[in-house]
């Protein structure tokens, strides 16, 4: 029994360490063609050789763009749109979930049908009323309309609906009242779905290309999708840097991975604080 267990551990192990392998691989070749020339890039076949053009593939990319005002203008856009969209989700799916009241469920099918439209189609309508509220090229423009996130308002509300209404009918008893009972009750529970919604909505948001491209005019206010697209395309007849690109690439992972990692404490302090309970 001991040695079946042991062999389906390392079998598991093995699995692990091919399936990391296989999705590390990508990023580690990017690093290393950061630090490479075109030459050495498109010289044929994948060269994991460390090359010596970092600083001036660095240089490059601050020549077009000041990149570290750029990381903060997504970190900002991202950080400032997860967290409202993130509160106003929780909330709002809590509500529909866990309050009967007139309209509950003609707000909960409005929520579902708006999932069906796609985005594209909404994209002149809301620029045009960004535009005639002077939000163009502004940081509001881009936060505003990712806050109602009816994905999000889906998702919190299915979660929510496994929540304990039997808690809420003892707090009632206890005399706590709803905001009460939402802050210290419902969120401390519902804590894991609100990260998992929170890391959504911040790959959304970071990862954002179209509706920054309409709305964002000023190169000192765009985002990193926007420059990664810009250097792709030569508009003076200069060879595209690729070692550049790559640089880009690399280090605009790196806040995705920092906040997976802080997500993941997030899940294991609630599984230890769920064992010691």
């Amino acid at each position: 029994m001991n040695k079946g267990s042991n062999k389906r551990k390392i079998f598991s192990y093995l699995l692990l360490v091919v399936g990391a392998f296989i999705f590390l691989l990508p990023y580690f070749y990017m690093m290393v063609a950061s630090t490479q020339s075109n030459e050495q890039i498109l010289s044929g076949g994948i060269n994991f050789k460390i090359g010596s053009m970092l600083a001036k593939n660095w240089q490059a990319i601050m020549d077009r763009y000041n990149y570290p005002l750029i990381i903060f203008n997504s970190l900002f856009i991202a950080v400032i749109s997860t967290f409202l969209a993130t509160a106003s989700s929780t909330m709002a799916g809590y509500a529909l979930a866990k309050y009967k009241f007139k309209g509950n469920k003609f707000l909960f099918n409005s929520v579902m049908i708006s999932r069906m439209v796609p985005f594209f189609t909404t994209l002149i309508p809301l620029f045009y009323i960004m535009s005639r509220m002077g939000l163009t090229n502004t940081y509001a423009g881009i936060i505003i309309p990712s806050i109602a996130s009816t994905t999000s308002v889906f998702m919190m509300r299915q979660y929510c609906r496994q929540f304990p209404t039997s808690l809420m009918e003892a707090a009632r008893i206890d005399g706590a009242n709803e905001w009460m009972i939402f802050t210290k009750i419902a969120l401390p529970i519902l804590k894991p779905t609100i990260v998992t919604n929170g890391l959504l909505i911040f790959m959304g948001s970071w990862n954002q290309y179209l509706y920054p491209l309409v709305m964002l005019t000023d190169k000192d206010k765009f985002t990193v999708p926007l420059i990664i697209k810009n250097m792709t395309v030569s508009s003076t007849g200069e060879p595209i840097n690729y070692g550049a690109i790559m640089l880009v690439l690399a280090s605009s992972v790196i806040p995705m991975v920092l906040l997976y990692i802080w997500g993941q404490a997030k899940f294991k302090e609630n599984d230890i604080g769920a064992a010691n309970k």
